[in-house]
């Protein structure tokens, strides 16, 4: 048993910017569709925080000894991450028991499926936001985030990546043209109505069927536009 070195997907809903990973909260493509399905087009033209894109990464993570509640345990627990910092009580307290650890958390009853998880990435100092991250803090509290070319050893680092491609969510619906959608009223999900208004992709949010199709739509065209590998199936996380 112990920790295993794991490769595998990790999403991320964001707008048309590219930044880095870093200190960050990310997710499997279940839990990603179910974020956009609940929180993002629920909120159209414009979308919720102007997201546009789902991002694919290739994640690396070998998590140290420390990290985990149980001995069959590959994770640690999720912390929650805003603007770069760790927002849950004693992040601090935590971090110094289990080390700089990637963590899961199953969306349990969200309908698209057992394998809707969130991930937490601890980035360099991560008690702090982005905007008060100084060079001093990141010496002292390095993170886990490896070097280039490093690779993750549970010790000096846990986790690296490289992006693996990105989709439009508009192509995803089937929207050759988001503005004009929005400039003839239509909307992508109307919740109370449980349909789109010229959009039937988000259609029967309950349907775990057709969540299970939604999820599958979204794996063809990642294939379609990136010639990433088809990595191991997402671990099951276990924290």
């Amino acid at each position: 048993e112990g920790m295993q070195t794991m490769s595998f997907y990790m999403y991320r809903a964001q707008n048309d910017e590219d930044y880095p990973l870093d200190s960050d909260n990310t997710a499997s493509l279940e839990a990603v569709m179910w974020y956009l399905h609940n929180e993002v087009v629920v909120m159209s033209c414009p979308r919720h925080y102007d997201i546009t894109k789902i991002v694919r990464y290739n994640v690396t993570m070998r998590n140290p000894d420390s990290a985990a509640n149980s001995m069959h345990s590959q994770y640690g627990p999720f912390v929650a991450i805003d603007s770069g910092k760790c927002t849950v009580p004693d992040c601090e307290g935590i971090i110094e028991k289990r080390g700089y650890f990637v963590g899961c958390q199953v969306q349990y009853g969200k309908n698209y499926g057992v394998k809707a998880y969130w991930y937490s990435l601890l980035g360099a100092c991560p008690l702090q936001p982005f905007s008060n991250k100084t060079d001093e803090c990141k010496q002292e509290f390095p993170g886990g985030k490896c070097a280039e070319g490093q690779e993750p050893d549970g010790k000096n680092c846990t986790w690296s990546y490289e992006k693996a491609g990105e989709i439009q969510i508009a192509e995803l619906e089937g929207i050759d043209n988001y503005k004009q959608f929005c400039s003839e009223g239509k909307k992508e999900y109307v919740e109370s109505e449980d349909k789109g208004e010229g959009c039937s992709f988000w259609d029967d949010k309950m349907d775990a069927e057709k969540n299970a199709a939604r999820v599958a739509a979204a794996q063809a065209l990642f294939k379609k536009v990136s010639d990433a590998p088809l990595l191991t199936p997402t671990p099951l996380c276990d924290a």
